[in-house]
């Protein structure tokens, strides 16, 4: 008998990374309503923890996020503090 997958997650799925060209990360919102009007898709982040969003910024983005705030790692060795807008 096959040994099922973990957690439902297909085999050619397992090892999916999400890989995020590093110029289209918007690096500044300057207020909620700025947040509310991002596009679907847009990925906003920064190099310092989140840190340069106020709190109401990035609660706004939380809202829009499936998965809320990922650190990812660049090629170069950046360690960049993202979250991807998919509502």
């Amino acid at each position: 008998m096959e040994d099922p997958e973990p957690a439902g997650i297909p085999e050619r799925l397992s090892g999916l990374a999400l890989q995020v060209d590093l110029s289209a990360i918007i690096t500044r919102v300057a207020s909620q309503r700025e947040a509310r009007a991002l596009p679907v898709g847009a990925v906003v982040g920064d190099m310092h923890g989140g840190l340069t969003f106020t709190d109401a910024v990035s609660a706004a983005l939380e809202t829009r996020s499936l998965s809320g705030w990922q650190e990812i790692h660049s090629p170069n060795g950046q360690v960049w503090t993202v979250i991807v807008l998919n509502r």
